[in-house]
């Protein structure tokens, strides 16, 4: 198959990694992946085994699959020259989502469970299945020396409120004032142009902030840590509560983005409400049960893993060649 990926950049942010990964696995299958960019581009922080061009180059060029994310690349996506066009969605209330779906010019593709329940619920649409994924090569357990500070980890985009980093600060903070030896870890990849977040960061308890953390020292990134968490909001797939899984790692997270994984009591502690009360009880329920951090590590593992990029593209091939075959 020849598949088209359309994006307004190759950057850390935005759901690229998404792109980068599956072609990946389309390209070793022996399928071509181009990406399109406004600058043609290729991504700087991970191997790309597939061609970047241009907008420019996307006219005349004939391709099986487009794919694009971004609602504001949804003119571009429709006028490409395939056969199947593919609009995939990757956060909850993507702007103009309904106009999307029901232009009848697409199929929808999502890329986890609760986005498709939300397609069928709102537009009576059966989406395709875009649902994962996560690099096991990338991100795997490492070992790690027993003993305190028990170390929270969570992805430390402060300038964004529904990633809920500020909860889980608060949760530790409050944790700390109990009594607990217990220390934060954040970690961030920030857009071109904005400051450097640790800049004036004061979050009352001892901290470690890892800003660019390149992708072959991830593994150790989390590894280091005891625990995973998170309070986001609004999310499709959680990349970072996915690696953190695949490194072994407890979740303390909302289900938002990671419920294809995360089952409360089993993989994940799950917060039913973004309420830094609520995630200060089940960090420090984990602080003090070790066994317990075990055993929603290794089952945080076990269950992301059925979401790698390679099974993904499986699934991903199997639904292209049946559209393409129809009439």
């Amino acid at each position: 198959m020849r598949i088209a990926a359309l994006l307004p950049h190759l950057l850390v942010f935005g759901g690229v990694r998404r792109y980068i990964e599956l072609g990946n696995v389309f390209a070793s299958r022996g399928h071509e992946f181009a990406i399109y960019t406004p600058d043609g581009a290729p991504p700087s922080w991970l191997p790309f085994r597939g061609s970047v061009r241009t907008f420019d180059e996307l006219a005349g060029r004939e391709h099986d699959v487009c794919l694009c994310g971004s609602p504001e690349l949804v003119g571009r996506l429709e006028s490409a020259s395939a056969r199947l066009r593919v609009f995939y969605i990757q956060m909850d209330g993507v702007a103009n989502e309904r106009e999307i779906v029901r232009s009848g010019k697409l199929r929808v593709m999502v890329v986890s469970s609760g986005l498709a329940r939300r397609v069928r619920r709102r537009y009576g649409v059966e989406p395709l299945d875009g649902i994962g994924g996560v690099n096991p090569d990338l991100f795997h357990p490492v070992e790690r020396g027993a003993g305190s500070p028990i170390r929270v980890i969570s992805f430390g985009r402060l300038s964004k409120p529904r990633k809920g980093t500020r909860f889980v600060i608060d949760a530790v903070r409050a944790l700390r004032r109990r009594g607990l030896d217990v220390e934060l870890d954040l970690f961030d990849a920030p857009n071109p142009g904005d400051s450097d977040p640790r800049i004036g960061f004061e979050p009352g308890a001892p901290y470690r902030y890892y800003l660019d953390p390149p992708q072959e020292r991830m593994a150790a990134m989390y590894g280091a840590a005891d625990i995973f968490a998170s309070a986001e909001r609004h999310a499709g797939w959680s990349n970072t509560a996915a690696e953190a899984a695949a490194c072994g790692l407890p979740l303390v997270c909302t289900s938002s983005g990671t419920e294809d994984f995360a089952r409360d009591g089993e993989s994940a502690l799950i917060l039913r409400a973004r309420f830094a009360p609520l995630a200060a009880r089940a960090i420090g329920r984990l602080c003090r049960e070790p066994e317990l951090r075990r055993r929603l590590g290794e089952e945080a593992r076990r269950r992301v893993l059925e979401f790698t990029w390679e099974r993904l593209c499986d699934r991903m091939e199997r639904q292209f060649e049946e559209l393409l075959a129809r009439p």
